[in-house]
């Protein structure tokens, strides 16, 4: 089992130990653990974000997760990683980042659309359920052609985990012209697809659901990595045996751990 999407204390909306998460995934018998802490340089933009959200102390947080790192390398392999959120003006921060840090995994993410993140019901007010779910799309749509280095496209539906609207699933049958378009582009790019497990509000067992992924694998995409997304330590590997099935059952015989950037198969 792998796990390539948690965050411990150095996220704003965690307070786990990496330490207590590396003993879980050593428990649970992972192979592979990355540590993706929160880098919202996104929500430097918005005014009633900036001084609100927690800004990652990223020169601690690579000096301890590296340490840790070979701390526990007889143990379990544990990557090296930050989840960047996405919003056009902070691109040129991520880029710098990215030049000053060496990473093992880098996920690409959008939270905010429209300078809100939909994950407040103050995104989804007066507007229908077309209107903010096809902005969030066009957003993840600009986000895949951003220029600093990316390994996987986190929770696709993120927007729904909080939605309004009495029906609130993610449907690839409500908008397949744009969501094709997401899913050739990360085929064409080489990206891999994140199967993310943090969907106990969405209706399905993952982020994107099953209709998506399916149709993911029918335009030929095979990167794809598992984020149970955890915030707290019993949450490493959520739902993966879950998953790990439902990928079989599509067709599926590989998920995808990265290392300097090398997306490295792991048998389902």
């Amino acid at each position: 089992m792998i796990d390539c999407h948690t965050h411990c204390y150095y996220s704003h909306d965690s307070k786990e130990n990496p330490i207590n998460s590396i003993n879980q995934a050593i428990n649970l018998g992972l192979e592979y653990l990355a540590f993706t802490d929160h880098c919202d340089k996104d929500c430097l933009f918005v005014d009633a974000y900036k001084n609100k959200i927690r800004q990652i102390d990223l020169p601690s947080y690579f000096n301890e997760i590296n340490a840790l790192k070979e701390q526990f390398k007889n143990k379990i392999e544990i990557g090296v990683g930050i989840e960047c959120g996405f919003m056009t003006q902070a691109t040129p921060i991520y880029e710098d980042i990215l030049k000053t840090y060496s990473t093992d995994i880098i996920i690409n993410s959008v939270h905010l659309v429209d300078f809100i993140d939909c994950y407040y019901r103050e995104y989804f007010e007066k507007k229908t359920k077309e209107e903010a779910y096809l902005n969030y799309i066009k957003s993840i749509r600009s986000s895949l052609d951003v220029p600093y280095q990316y390994d996987t496209v986190a929770h696709i539906g993120y927007v729904s985990r909080k939605a309004i609207y009495e029906d609130k699933m993610f449907k690839y049958s409500d908008f397949r012209d744009e969501i094709d378009d997401i899913l050739k582009t990360i085929i064409l790019k080489g990206k891999a697809l994140e199967i993310n497990s943090h969907a106990e509000t969405t209706g399905d067992i993952s982020l994107p659901n099953s209709e998506i992924i399916k149709r993911y694998f029918e335009l030929g995409g095979e990167l794809i990595t598992f984020g149970s997304d955890a915030h707290i330590s019993s949450k490493i590997c959520y739902m993966y045996n879950d998953i790990s099935q439902m990928l079989k059952n599509i067709g599926f015989k590989y998920v995808f751990k990265y290392l300097s950037h090398k997306p490295i198969a792991c048998k389902l």
